[in-house]
């Protein structure tokens, strides 16, 4: 479903993505861990050239991602993205924002599109607050409508770059359950977190990186009790005795 090849990503002098080779098959959910600055947001937009590469090369489906123009947005349209930020448009009600995707973009009746935005808040707890504007709601739920307008595109992939961070403690399960729930359904997702227990219990495949690099790439159980690095280790020593 994803592929990245040789990539590689420069901020100036820093070099953010090293040498980044990854598949992701349809149906697999994968969690990318790691430390501050390690450059697992940098992959995570790098998958829909909201950060363009330097080198090397991105496949959806294996189609190589294009650098610009309308196969771009058309490639782009097929890749939901949830942020940490919920990114939303403030002046527009929470239906508005999740019908704004499929109107304009997949040309769909603007009934059609409310009838399936409707449906899509249902799922994820929140019809009854639609006529509503984002400053309305909580952060949780101002992030599920963000994961309602993703899906609302029919994603064949979804990218999740920390989307609890900004949340308070008590909202973030509500988010959480929203994302497991599309885990068991089989949605091909790309979460970066720092949610270890969503990664134990919702992720397929964990990928460690540290310092731009892909350090480890294993299963939830193999590397949350067996982390073959010294750094992976470390990193789990910190956090999982808190």
């Amino acid at each position: 479903m994803v592929g990245m090849y040789d990539v590689q990503k420069h901020f100036g002098a820093l070099h953010v993505l090293k040498n980044i080779n990854l598949r992701v098959p349809a149906g697999q959910v994968l969690v990318v861990l790691g430390p501050s600055g390690s450059g697992k947001s940098t992959l995570c937009r790098a998958i829909n050239r909201l950060e363009p590469i330097d080198e090397g090369r991105i496949e959806i489906q294996g189609t190589v991602l294009p650098s610009e123009g309308k196969a771009l947005a058309g490639l782009r349209a097929d890749v939901g993205m949830v942020f940490q930020s919920f990114n939303l448009f403030a002046h527009k009600t929470i239906l508005e924002n999740v019908t704004l995707g499929p109107i304009k973009v997949r040309r769909m009746n603007k009934a059609d599109a409310e009838k399936k935005a409707i449906n899509l808040l249902e799922r994820v707890g929140i019809a009854s607050q639609k006529d509503k504007l984002p400053a309305q709601l909580s952060g949780g739920q101002q992030q599920r409508v963000a994961i309602a307008r993703a899906l609302a595109m029919q994603p064949k992939v979804m990218l999740f770059d920390e989307p609890t961070s900004a949340l308070d403690p008590e909202m973030v399960n509500e988010v959480l359950d929203v994302m497991t729930s599309l885990a068991q359904e089989g949605m091909t997702m790309i979460c970066v977190t720092h949610e270890m227990g969503f990664a134990r219990k919702a992720a397929d495949r964990v990928v460690f990186m540290d310092a731009g690099e892909i350090v480890e790439d294993a299963t939830p159980e193999e590397f949350f009790t067996r982390a073959q690095s010294p750094r992976a280790r470390d990193f789990l020593s910190k956090i999982l005795t808190h």
